[in-house]
């Protein structure tokens, strides 16, 4: 495993708790006249010695304050979802960072 692989998680992690509070004003603000909701995602850039990622931002077409509330919803649901599976990968990576540093101290 290499420091990318746990990095690349983090970022991952990151990105889902951006997505999920911009998730979260589409649902507050989706009765609001005129109120265009927004969602994120998250594009591959090439970095040295591999690759990075970036968030892009862009408009949802939707239908109505109810529209704006089933999608954000639904993407919100799956958000929780992608974090929570990232979060044990990071738990995961760590334990096994352990388990290495305990097996070089014997």
């Amino acid at each position: 495993m290499s420091d990318l692989a746990l990095e690349d998680v983090e970022t991952a992690m990151r990105f889902a708790r951006t997505r999920g509070a911009l998730l979260a004003e589409d649902v507050a603000n989706a009765r609001t006249p005129g109120f265009v909701a927004r969602d994120a995602s998250l594009v591959p850039a090439p970095r040295e010695g591999g690759e990075s990622f970036s968030t892009v931002l862009h408009d949802v077409t939707v239908n109505g304050s109810a529209g704006v509330l089933e999608y954000a919803m639904g993407a919100q649901a799956r958000n929780a979802v992608a974090y929570h599976e990232l979060a044990q990968q990071e738990r995961a990576m760590l334990r096994e960072l352990r388990n290495v540093a305990e097996q070089s101290e014997r």
